[in-house]
């Protein structure tokens, strides 16, 4: 029998050790709690080329039945993956084996009659196949929607910068006098575009606020027009009911908070004639305090 010296059983024993780790199975993962967005990147999200992942505030995640939409189905897709189905380096997509096609090109002289060969990538694995007749999803032309889901994915919609008065800086409101609310009327969050192009189809989208929906904190909403009210003016306002607000005031004193909500409309247009509406969005704003006082009578 061989016997190792006592440094080589070590050295075994070390060995043994570090493949075991290696090959020992991961521990099961802990299920996900979710995640917020960093303040500077409200949609934080990740998209593919084909399925949109719903982001913070749509009114859909994509489930049948929920009413709201979310995002359209992948048209290709492999092992449960959303893929692209048309690569400019690879060619077209076959959603029935899960490779990709390219017409070789020049053609070469031993093809057989009736037939065309094709370059097949399937799994980084090269191979070439003749057909007599082109692979299923081969020259399809670019789908309008999925372009319109991919220049939808480089805008952010962003919550509305919102203003109140009485102004939290300045002291507290009174009971019963109105509450004036309104938002930054810059058009870089309330209405935005973008455009995208595949093989000569362009597709642009326009996303506008349709409304804004104050939550007053009380249990009372209103809603605004897409402009967001006008900024109350102390020295021309006093006295004048807001275009968007609350005229009666908070009828109870204390403190609350005020959130405002954007709708947003997102339509997309084609160089091809097509057009249409992607699912409806929402944001809403971080909360602003407000404080209220009873209002004091004074009697002789």
């Amino acid at each position: 029998m061989l016997t190792l010296p006592r440094r080589a059983y070590a050295l075994a024993a070390l060995l043994f050790l570090l493949l075991s780790l290696l090959v020992a199975p991961a521990p099961a993962a802990q299920a996900d709690p979710g995640g917020s967005c960093p303040p500077t990147e409200p949609d934080c999200h990740v998209w593919d080329d084909q399925k949109p992942r719903p982001r913070p505030g749509d009114p859909g995640d994509g489930k049948p039945g929920d009413g709201g939409g979310g995002g359209k189905p992948a048209v290709c897709m492999r092992d449960g993956e959303p893929v692209k189905c048309y690569d400019e380096l690879l060619g077209w997509f076959n959603n029935s084996d899960g490779c990709y096609y390219k017409l070789q090109e020049p053609q070469p002289e031993d093809v057989a009659e009736g037939k065309k060969r094709y370059l097949r990538s399937c799994n980084g694995q090269l191979d070439t196949v003749e057909l007599d007749t082109p692979p299923d999803g081969f020259g399809a032309p670019p789908d309008p929607q999925e372009l319109a889901w991919r220049a939808y994915a480089k805008i952010t919609l962003a919550a509305p910068p919102i203003s109140v008065a009485p102004r939290p800086a300045a002291g507290p409101g009174l009971v019963g006098l109105p509450v004036w609310l309104w938002a930054d009327r810059d058009s870089r969050w309330w209405q935005l575009s973008a455009s995208d192009t595949e093989r000569g189809l362009t597709v642009r989208i326009t996303a506008e606020v349709t409304k804004i929906v104050w939550d007053l904190g009380n249990g009372d909403q209103v809603t605004c027009p897409p402009g967001g009210g006008t900024a109350y003016d102390p020295a021309r306002d006093a006295g004048r009911t807001p275009e968007c607000g609350l005229p009666q005031g908070y009828q109870r004193p204390g403190d609350y908070a005020i959130h405002a909500t954007t709708h947003w409309t997102v339509r997309w247009s084609s160089s091809s004639g097509a057009g249409g509406e992607l699912p409806p969005q929402v944001r809403t704003s971080d909360p602003t305090p407000i404080r209220i006082d009873e209002l004091q009578v004074v009697t002789q």
